[in-house]
This record gives structure tokens, C-alpha cells and sequence, in this order.
């Protein structure tokens, strides 16, 4: 496997493209995870169908297998984004439309119930965006590839 990591550590995980840290960093991050992309490489493919999470990277390899708990934070991000979303677009229909209570509910409910499934994909992968922009993995070993397990 090609090592095209930006500023890893000897034995850190690649990162394909990532600039060091900053906004560059995360901007290239945030793109990656709209686009339903692996955040280390920016392959595609990590996904069997909208929903399940491949367990690795088809293209880099890198597990994708955490501890316990670890997209716990992805399902705060998916419920504030979600919501939010949804509780913006009522009070945005209460301000500017005439709208009587029962339509705005259906609007409400059907957005609250209907935007965290279409956006549970991208909370995981942003949220594994933010982990990498907070928690670089260039800088640790614990973090394995594919490709290392099977001795490449």
C-alpha cells in the first residue's frame, strides 16, 4: 500500500490529501462526509446500501470498527441536525406563511420523523470527520488497516 499521508508520524495511519490541521483540514473533511466518502482517503463505496457502514475502507483499508460507544456522538449529531432542521422549518412556515396548526404539524412531524433517516449516513461519516480533525490519527498507532492485518 502506498503511503500518501500529509505529515504522519513513522507507524501513523495514512490520510490521503488531509492538509496537517486547520480549516483546510476540515473543510476537506466536511466535503468528504457530504459526499458520502471515506473520510481517511476520500474513496468511495463505504457504504452497503444507505444505511450499513462497510467495516472497512474498500479503497484505504482502514477499519472503520470502533469501541463501544464510538458513534454514539453520531447519533447526537444526527438528532441536533435533524431536529433542528426540522423545528427551523415550522417556525420559518409559522413566520411567513398563513398556515393553520394541523398542516404545520404534518410538516413538523413528517420532517422530524423523515430527516434523521435520510441524514443518518452523513452524521456517521461527520462524525468520524470530526474525530479525525480533533483526534488526528497521522499522530497514533491503535488505528488499524486492513491492509496491516492481512500482511501486505
Amino acid at each position: 500500500m502506498r503511503d500518501e499521508t500529509d505529515g504522519a508520524a513513522p507507524g501513523g495511519i495514512a490520510t490521503r490529501g488531509l492538509a496537517a490541521g486547520g480549516l483546510r483540514r476540515l473543510l476537506t473533511l466536511l466535503g468528504r462526509a457530504f459526499r458520502r466518502r471515506c473520510p481517511y482517503c476520500g474513496g468511495s463505496g463505504v457504504f452497503r446500501g444507505w444505511f450499513e457502514l462497510r467495516e472497512t475502507c474498500p479503497t484505504c483499508g482502514v477499519s472503520f470498527s470502533r469501541e463501544e460507544g464510538y458513534f454514539l456522538g453520531a447519533m447526537l449529531v444526527n438528532l441536533l441536525v435533524a431536529e433542528g432542521l426540522a423545528v427551523g422549518v415550522v417556525v420559518a412556515l409559522m413566520i411567513t406563511s398563513d398556515l393553520s396548526l394541523l398542516p404545520l404539524e404534518v410538516v413538523g412531524i413528517g420532517l422530524a420523523v423523515g430527516l434523521p433517516i435520510l441524514f443518518y449516513p452523513y452524521s456517521r461519516l461527520l462524525w468520524m470527520a470530526i474525530d479525525l480533525q480533533l483526534d488526528p490519527p497521522e499522530k497514533q498507532t491503535q488505528r488499524q488497516l486492513r491492509a496491516d492485518q492481512i500482511g501486505r
